[in-house]
């Protein structure tokens, strides 16, 4: 659920920390400070994978069960999703008013390098994290937002076996 005074304060944090990838980007090159923050993303995002399994109880996760347990990481930024389409292999949700959006055009990055940091950042870190939970499991950034008031499309997948491509 959506706070204006979470979403402000998730926003001034992620400006401060686009500040500092684009300081580390100024002295190695952005390329590079990108990098530098995806591996971190990555390797975050598989400790809290391994956490929220080892604590779940849960011992099958599909998609529907992966998105019920990692909504409140975008939902702890203020970050509203609408979801679109829901079931065991694929939910698919709308985010709106995103904090880090925000916090990366406040911090002046230009629109490439905002998704660029989206991409390799926080979906490498959902992604990194579902798959903790179930190695199938994959989390998609499908459709980048264009503005501050348009949306992402971002989905948890749980590809389908099909024995018919294999002859079965």
């Amino acid at each position: 659920m959506e706070t204006d005074e979470t979403f402000n304060g998730a926003k001034a944090a992620f400006t401060f920390h686009h500040l500092y990838v684009s300081t580390v980007g100024q002295e190695l090159g952005m390329a590079k400070a990108i990098d530098m923050e995806s591996q971190m993303c990555e390797n975050t995002g598989k400790i809290q994978g391994r956490f929220i399994k080892a604590n779940s109880g849960i011992k099958a996760f599909d998609a529907a069960t992966a998105y019920a347990i990692v909504k409140v990481v975008p939902e702890g930024f203020g970050i509203a999703a609408e979801i679109m389409e829901e079931g065991p292999h694929k939910v698919k949700f709308k985010c709106h008013h995103c904090p880090l959006y925000e916090g990366a055009s406040d911090a002046g990055l230009d629109e490439n390098t905002r998704q660029q940091l989206c991409r390799s950042g926080s979906i490498k870190y959902m992604d990194s994290m579902v798959k903790q939970l179930n190695p199938s499991l994959r989390y998609q950034l499908t459709k980048y937002r264009t503005a501050a008031d348009d949306f992402c499309l971002e989905e948890i997948v749980l590809p389908v076996f099909n024995a018919t491509c294999f002859g079965i």
